[in-house]
């Protein structure tokens, strides 16, 4: 990014991640009626600054914000609107940029989930179950009890990710979608 020039992928990922933290920190939820319109026109934007070569940066993109997160979300463990919006992401920032992002939001994550815990008092009786199930793992002979997921603990996974799309994209120098 140069100083002083935003670049219209910019303000498009800027403000879409800006209302997916918005709506997922008040509703839960990430909406089609954001995700669907960033993928589209994110796929015309590669199509306009790219031409074919534009448009496979795209279509990688979403692939592989597909391949990365649609899997969590067929487990039950990651809601579609978070899969749908790295998907989105993806199509206006390309291929490895969506693995920065979601790698970024895995660690934003990991660490707002673990100051929740903190705060709420909730560290020890989370990290004593994680003892009881690798100790479970080794008493056992791998038969196991999954641990069970407290949904009042889940922490809005749009919001570290639309943290880490900010932050990706503020990392790199203005060089995207448009092939040389």
């Amino acid at each position: 990014m140069e100083f002083g020039r935003i670049d219209p992928s910019q303000i498009a990922l800027f403000s879409a991640a800006f209302v997916a933290l918005i709506t997922d920190l008040k509703s839960g939820r990430i909406f089609n009626w954001l995700t669907f319109p960033l993928l589209l026109v994110g796929l015309a934007y590669g199509v306009a600054t790219g031409g074919p070569q534009g448009l496979l940066q795209s279509l990688s993109g979403v692939g592989v914000g597909l391949l990365l997160f649609a899997w969590i979300f067929w487990l039950g463990h990651m809601g579609g609107g978070d899969v749908k919006l790295l998907i989105g992401f993806g199509a206006w920032v390309g291929p490895k940029e969506t693995v920065e992002i979601a790698l970024v939001a895995v660690l934003l994550g990991g660490a707002l989930a673990l100051l929740q815990l903190l705060i709420r008092g909730r560290a020890r009786d989370f990290f004593e179950r994680v003892r009881r199930f690798f100790l479970s793992l080794v008493v056992r002979e791998l038969e196991f009890e999954a641990l069970k997921i407290n949904r009042a603990l889940t922490l809005p996974f749009g919001v570290p990710l639309s943290m880490a799309a900010v932050l990706v994209e503020l990392s790199h120098p203005l060089q995207r979608m448009v092939i040389l």
